[in-house]
């Protein structure tokens, strides 16, 4: 009896060991699933990421202001993050309730304005000397918030924190407000000078305008830029200028000659200070460049407003919505990290907008530093009261290997600094006036280019196949000739030529605008020869040779389409 129940005792013993085993066993497992499951919760969940998380606003006077830009995205997760932004510590809040949104996948723009105000808009306390009533509106989704308070004058920082169901981010801005009796304010224009197309051996000079926006006297010295010294680097990309001083007082805007074959405005275009203004958006400007990416500079008018940019019909849904504020220049980003290659820019103005674009920057340019000395400064310092001075600044050519070129020029002063950006493109007599076009088939499809080497990933990518120089077109400015466009239809997988920038008449629809591969002769000119087209109706392609006979394509269902212009 005794041994029995010890036997008994032992196997119940052991079973419940190995159901308590069991049990650690099933909740080791559920803590670990449940662990898992939190863990990929909670990577999936929603996180905002707010760039930058600090902006220098500057100098600020009296009755000034200025503007800039944060913006809110996520870096993960589905679904919307609900957020808001509380104000400055400190700062009354002008209107009922702070400011709020949703962010989607979409990112946001919350854009900052300073200003300070004058004292008859202020309804804080009575006027202390030496301080300043500031006002601080925060926008987004076009619904502004604003805060107020008297400061002192002299340097600020004030926190903004941003909460969200992901957490809570806080953002800095700094600003320096100054008084106008107390301080000099350095004002420099343009900010930005092209002096287009020269050749080697050119001498250029522009002159840039220098003005005190205090009542004491600002003491100025400017220089080329010395990267090492102030620690500053050279905006990538070439800039384009789209100021026509031929028409400025005219009100009425017209390309200037460094870009009117490859600018088109639709509508009446007016013109501020000779750059293009539209104030509805019923016009539209178009700019055909060849690069990586493209940046719009533009200002406003003191009513406000903003445009909207895209890069090509395919990317129309990617269009930039670009603001400024009051009387700010600023530069928009439209696109970049594209494949290298020809792009048309559209820029479509808001109703009542009042939009002055200034130019562009073109992306995947390599631009050059000159040899010391080719950019000459007079007078390279001087003092300004209330008068208006003005730098003449000179370019020469003299020494310069051809291609694209970039300098800063650094306005130091005791009322701040300024920088002066400084283009140029150095184009030689030597450039070949014959270019060669080369003949590629692929198909019912003629690839005609007088750059192989721009065309190699086209090339290689649609399987074309390489049949050797087809004729000879001339260099951009040789007399008596006009640009050669060319088109490409994704979907039929054929090119069409044309001098007529609008196709002769024909259909353009689904045609993309590949830009020009050379100019052409409109009549016949010395040495020349005709440029025979050929059209095969069943594919819609074209085929374009200087033999009358169309080097065989008659017997392959081509038939004669006239003469596409003269060529070498």
């Amino acid at each position: 009896m005794f041994i029995r129940y010890r036997s008994v005792s032992l196997f119940s013993f052991v079973a419940v060991l190995l159901c308590e085993v069991a049990l650690l066993v099933l909740t080791s497992d559920g803590i670990s699933s449940n662990y898992a499951q939190a863990t990929r919760d909670n990577a999936a969940r929603p996180v905002i990421v707010v760039t930058p998380r600090e902006i220098d606003f500057g100098n600020i006077g009296p009755s000034e202001g200025t503007k800039s830009t944060f913006v809110i995205k996520k870096n993960n997760g589905a679904g919307n993050v609900e957020w808001s932004v509380n104000g400055p510590e400190g700062w009354s809040l002008m209107e009922v309730q702070k400011l709020s949104g949703s962010l989607l996948d979409k990112p946001e723009n919350l854009r900052i304005h300073i200003s300070s105000l004058k004292e008859d808009l202020y309804n804080g306390t009575v006027n202390v000397r030496n301080s300043y009533p500031v006002q601080m509106t925060l926008e987004a989704n076009n619904r502004p918030v604003s805060y107020r308070k008297r400061l002192a004058a002299g340097a600020h920082r004030e926190m903004l924190k941003l909460v969200s169901s992901s957490g809570t981010r806080t953002i800095f801005v700094r600003f320096k407000l100054v008084s106008a009796e107390a301080e000099p304010i350095i004002h420099v224009g343009p900010s930005r000078v092209d002096f287009g197309i020269v050749k080697p051996g050119d001498q250029l000079s522009r002159r840039v305008k220098v003005t005190n926006g205090g009542t004491s006297t600002l003491k100025w010295n400017v220089s080329v830029q010395n990267d090492l010294k102030t620690g500053m680097t050279a905006k990538p990309g070439r800039y384009i200028s789209f100021l026509n001083e031929d028409v400025t007082g005219s009100g009425l805007y017209v390309p200037p000659s460094n870009v009117k074959d490859v600018m088109d405005i639709s509508g009446t275009w007016s013109e501020i200070n000779g750059y293009p203004s539209s104030p509805t958006a019923r016009h539209v400007l178009k700019y055909r460049f060849r690069g990586t990416g493209i940046s719009v500079f533009f200002s406003v008018e003191p009513d406000g407003g903003d445009l909207m940019a895209y890069i090509d019909e395919s990317h129309r849904n990617n269009n930039q919505d670009c603001h400024a504020g009051h009387k700010e220049r600023a530069e928009c980003v439209v696109a970049e990290g594209l494949a290298n290659g020809p792009y048309t820019l559209t820029i479509v103005g808001r109703e009542g907008a009042h939009v002055m674009i200034e130019g562009v920057r073109i992306y995947g340019k390599d631009v050059m530093k000159g040899n010391p000395g080719w950019i000459s400064i007079f007078p390279d310092s001087g003092t300004t009261n209330r008068e208006t001075d003005f730098v003449n600044v000179t370019v020469k050519a003299h020494q310069s290997n051809l291609g694209y070129y970039g300098e800063n020029l650094v306005f130091e002063s005791n009322g701040g600094q300024s920088v002066i950006e400084v283009s140029l493109e150095v184009s030689g007599d030597n450039v070949p006036k014959i270019l060669d076009v080369y003949r590629y088939v692929q198909g019912a499809d003629y690839l005609y280019t007088s750059n192989p080497q721009e065309d190699t990933k086209v090339i290689y990518a649609r399987g074309y196949r390489k049949q050797g120089i087809a004729f000879r077109l001339f260099s951009p400015g040789a007399p008596g000739t006009t640009a050669f466009y060319r088109w490409y239809h994704p979907g039929k997988k054929i090119h069409f030529y044309s001098y007529d920038r609008h196709g002769e008449g024909k259909s353009l629809k689904g045609y993309t605008f590949e830009g020009t591969i050379g100019h052409i002769g409109t009549s016949r000119l010395t040495n020349t020869r005709a440029l025979y087209r050929w059209f095969n109706p069943p594919s819609g392609g074209h085929f374009y040779t200087t033999d009358p006979n169309g080097e065989g394509h008659l017997k392959k269902g081509y038939r004669f389409d006239g003469i596409a212009g003269y060529v070498r």
